[in-house]
């Protein structure tokens, strides 16, 4: 039985890795693209300080300046940019940046898709791709969906509040999430049903990290449409995910286990 579910963990992980991808080369990676124009200073973009009255151009080839900092020499601070930006590697545009995309979400998939079957194996009732797709969106729910409440997606760019901060806040979020819907399928009581939408709704009462002054060369609207795109590229890989990992399960680690259990019998 081992075997088999790590065989459908394996299959899953490269179906849902390979279709993700496509999709996120669609609707996903064109956005990142156009904001990291902005990011790298390619584009300029003029904005005001409402408080102060001041409007000004950040244009300065990436390098991140404080509103209230006096430059006196503009072709250094360009020169130091210059000597970072190719100190830093990135993949190149085209099919090498694919490549590390698409091995990077068989990767994920592969993870995620091993924690569903560890799921479906704990629980030792039939799943089939409906049920499957169901447990999906309930990851979705528990990754994406309820951190996106707090975080949304953001592109390069972007301002944001302290990695730290924001990283304990998204992991107390998943498991507080994840434990909730947990109780919600499993429990029959009312109390624990009460106890499970409590803990699902905590860390959006506490609420998530902001920075106090929000600065971006990005325009909202691109923000806004990446978010969407992202959110709908996580729904369609959860689903995806689920599905398939139903499917295979339900062929390979299921139907396998039959005649066993008919000997046993």
């Amino acid at each position: 039985m081992i075997s088999k579910a790590v065989m459908t963990v394996l299959l899953t992980g490269f179906i849902a890795g390979i279709l993700v991808t496509g999709a996120q080369m669609l609707r996903v990676t064109p956005l990142i693209l156009q904001a990291e124009t902005y990011e790298l200073g390619e584009l300029a973009v003029q904005h005001t300080h409402a408080a102060s009255g001041i409007t000004h151009q950040h244009n300065l080839n990436g390098v991140t300046l404080d509103i209230h900092l006096k430059i006196n020499d503009v072709h250094d601070i360009q020169t130091v940019a210059s000597t970072d930006s190719e100190q830093s590697w990135t993949p190149a545009e085209g099919i090498e940046r694919t490549f590390y995309t698409l091995v990077s979400n068989i990767i994920t998939a592969i993870s995620f898709s091993l924690m569903l079957v560890a799921v479906f194996l704990l629980r030792g009732k039939p799943v089939n791709y409906v049920s499957g797709m169901l447990w999906g969106l309930a990851g979705f729910a528990v990754f994406s969906g309820s951190t996106a409440l707090g975080l949304p997606p953001e592109l390069p760019g972007m301002t944001a509040a302290a990695l730290e901060s924001r990283q304990i806040w998204w992991v107390g979020t998943v498991i507080a999430t994840a434990t909730g819907i947990g109780l919600l399928i499993e429990s029959k009581t009312i109390l624990l049903k009460f106890i499970a939408a409590v803990l699902i709704a905590v860390p959006h009462i506490i609420g998530a990290p902001h920075p106090h002054v929000f600065e971006s060369n990005v325009p909202a609207e691109l923000s806004a449409q990446f978010a969407v795109a992202s959110l709908l590229t996580s729904v369609f890989f959860w689903m995806v995910l689920g599905a398939v990992s139903g499917y295979f399960y339900q062929k390979l680690v299921l139907e396998s286990s039959r005649p066993l259990e008919t000997v046993t019998v």
